[in-house]
C-alpha cells in the first residue's frame, strides 16, 4: 500500500462502495480541507505568538545578562546580577504562564472554555503566595 494509494487491497474489496455519495460535493470538500488548512495555520500562528509575548521579558533579561558578561561589565554570577527576588519574579512567571495555559482551553470557534480550579487547588495556590513561592 505504501507505493500505490490507488490501489484497493483485495481484502478491502468488501468495504469500497461501488456508487459514489449522490451528496457529494468535490468543490465543497475541497474548500473544507482549505479552511481548515487556513485554520490550523493561523491557530499555530497565534499560539507562537502568544508563547513569545509570554517570554519577551524573560529574554530581555537573559540578553541583558549574557550582554553584560561578553563586555566583562558584570559578574556571573546570575543571583548577583538579577538579585533573588527579580529571579523569583521571573520564575514566577513562568509558572504562572504554565498554569493559566492549563487552565484555559480554545474551541474550534475561537470559544474559551475555562477549567474551574479545585477548592483544595485553590487553597494550594493561596497557601504557596502567602510562602512567596508564586
Amino acid at each position: 500500500m505504501k507505493g500505490r494509494p490507488d490501489l484497493v487491497e483485495p481484502q478491502d474489496l468488501k468495504y469500497v462502495k461501488v456508487d459514489p455519495d449522490p451528496d457529494f460535493d468535490p468543490e465543497h470538500n475541497k474548500q473544507v480541507i482549505e479552511g481548515t488548512i487556513k485554520w490550523t495555520e493561523k491557530m499555530q500562528r497565534k499560539k507562537m505568538q502568544d508563547a513569545m509575548e509570554g517570554t519577551k521579558e524573560r529574554i530581555d533579561a537573559v540578553r541583558t545578562y549574557v550582554q553584560g558578561i561578553s563586555e566583562g561589565n558584570s559578574s556571573t554570577d546570575r543571583e548577583k546580577f538579577f538579585g533573588k527576588k527579580y529571579l523569583a519574579y521571573l520564575r514566577g512567571k513562568e509558572i504562572m504562564e504554565k498554569i493559566k495555559g492549563k487552565l484555559m482551553l480554545k474551541g474550534r470557534d475561537d470559544q474559551i472554555f475555562e477549567i474551574v480550579p479545585s477548592e483544595r487547588s485553590k487553597r494550594k495556590i493561596k497557601d504557596l503566595m502567602a510562602r512567596g513561592a508564586v
